[in-house]
């Protein structure tokens, strides 16, 4: 980890997080006490959504980057009223989308949603050029039809006059917002190896694979580590925010989930894995090395890098998505229910009822997942659900097995066992469904910290600037100063039978496109 030494303050200290999650944003401030304790105070929350645009779905920038000074500024204030001086912002993001800019302060072209259909089509195309082991072999990603890589094949053969302007440079959604705060156009390596370009053992670009698709690589800029310093705010945030001049950008992890893996408060000495919950769902385990076998490749386990040199070897999973969605539905019928309603509504109904297999294509089409989920119910012979608790839960039980039949792929292509499962972020808060989860996986649960994402961006800030050593000191940071819940397995609760059920409908891929 690169980073920028200060000498130890032991007095409390303020960090400012900047954490975008696909359906919302925030802005928090993390106290790091004289006895390494964490406290963590959110000053500034908003919802966003992409946009439709003649040239796609696109992210609404300006909305993000206002709600961003709006936070800074807010967290100004609780430092100046707290009575401390904050040392240092950080920004972390989801994965896969990019703008490019042009040095020194131009935005040549927008990022797109990595939900635009029009992406689909290209990954394919790609994979049937080059081949689907070759791309793994390459890069150690999953295949996901909205990888970077398959946006810039998109973007570039539609339009390719913005990638060869002068001092163009690509960066993804966290590098973008630290270019705002610094005028830096860096590209932060855990960011940059979610896209599908990046070589997971050298943590570099991998340039013969750009160069196979005639990609232009003069725009990509070298990787940097989590903890990097990035300099000073620029005068006009300082101004706007109240922001003084010895406030730092520093590097974090900055896709959301390498910031949220770097804070699962995990004992060294246990057999662990975790499950990175929100609106995606991460499950995997933490290597010393990337694992590229074919085993690995056909069960579609990524290969992403993490804090201090680490490899997060997981899954992506469709995640609370599914729920947030019932819920866009919802409001827009004129039904606005709060995700704690849905959750007791879903606690009530009858379980097991229906089940769907959360990574079928199908449910993952916005603003018609409750049409897919009655279609297909219909069409395996199951009872359509008629009720919001019974949508829910559907969601809510099928997501718990999906999780089953992850850990039992990650264990078999692992070679190892796995004897405790941590659950980080804000899916978290949901305790019907870590209940699930932990009687699905029929092993011990550890739930916290919801904020995950915000606690690991935060001290690896304090990483950075030199007031933890390393990683390991982190997590001691996070177990002393989080209250973790702790589950066990209900013995009477035997979900075998539904596993099985379950694991025929997954491998059927029966869902209607």
């Amino acid at each position: 980890m690169n980073t920028q030494r200060e000498p130890t303050d032991m007095t409390e200290q303020a960090y400012i997080a900047v954490d975008f999650g696909a359906e919302s944003g925030r802005v928090a401030v993390g106290l790091l006490g004289a006895n390494d304790t964490l406290s963590l105070h959110e000053v500034h929350r908003f919802r966003h959504e992409p946009v439709p645009m003649p040239d796609g779905l696109m992210w609404d920038l300006t909305h993000l980057w206002q709600e961003t000074l709006s936070g800074l500024t807010e967290a100004s204030a609780f430092c100046r009223a707290r009575g401390v001086a904050p040392v240092s912002v950080g920004v972390d993001t989801w994965g896969v989308d990019f703008a490019l800019v042009q040095r020194p302060g131009g935005i040549v072209q927008l990022p797109h949603c990595y939900r635009d259909p029009g992406f689909p089509p290209v990954a394919q195309h790609v994979v049937d050029r080059l081949g689907s082991a070759a791309l793994y072999e390459a890069t150690g990603i999953q295949f996901l039809p909205f990888n970077s890589l398959f946006q810039f094949v998109e973007r570039f053969e539609r339009a390719p006059e913005p990638f060869g302007l002068n001092d163009t440079r690509l960066l993804f959604m966290p590098d973008l917002f630290n270019w705002l705060l610094t005028g830096q156009a860096r590209v932060e390596r855990t960011i940059a190896s979610t896209g599908q370009m990046l070589d997971p053992r050298t943590g570099r670009w991998s340039e013969t694979l750009l160069n196979k698709l005639q990609l232009p690589t003069a725009i990509l800029a070298e990787p940097i580590d989590p903890g990097t310093d990035l300099g000073p705010l620029l005068p006009e945030v300082q101004k706007r925010t109240g922001l003084g001049t010895g406030v730092r950008v520093t590097a974090t992890p900055s896709h959301d989930t390498a910031s949220a893996v770097a804070a699962v408060p995990a004992d060294p000495d246990t057999a662990w894995c975790y499950l990175s919950s929100g609106t995606w769902s991460l499950l995997g385990a933490e290597l010393d090395q990337p694992r590229l076998t074919q085993a690995a490749a056909a069960a579609d386990f990524t290969n992403e890098l993490g804090v201090a040199g680490k490899t997060r070897f997981l899954r992506n999973i469709a995640g609370l998505w599914l729920v947030q969605e019932i819920r866009r539905q919802l409001e827009r019928g004129g039904q606005a229910l709060g995700y704690a309603e849905l959750t007791a509504q879903a606690a009530a109904a009858e379980p097991f009822r229906t089940l769907i297999p959360v990574q079928d294509p199908a449910f993952a089409r916005p603003g018609v997942v409750v049409e897919s989920i009655h279609r297909y119910a219909r069409q395996t012979d199951q009872p359509v659900p008629e009720s919001v608790g019974q949508l829910v839960r559907c969601c809510l039980e099928s997501l718990a097995l999906e999780y089953r039949r992850t850990l039992d792929t990650l264990e078999d292509v692992a070679g190892s066992r796995f004897d405790v499962l941590h659950i980080v972020g804000g899916g978290g808060n949901n305790q019907l469904l870590n209940r699930m989860t932990c009687d699905a996986i029929d092993r011990p649960v550890v739930v916290g910290p919801s904020e995950a994402t915000a606690t690991g961006n935060l001290l690896t800030q304090a990483i950075g600037r030199g007031r933890l050593p390393d990683l390991a000191a982190l997590r001691r940071v996070v177990a002393d100063s989080t209250e973790l819940v702790r589950l066990t397995p209900d013995p009477s609760d035997d979900w075998s039978p539904h596993l099985q059920r379950y694991l025929s409908l997954a491998e059927a891929h029966a869902a209607p496109a």
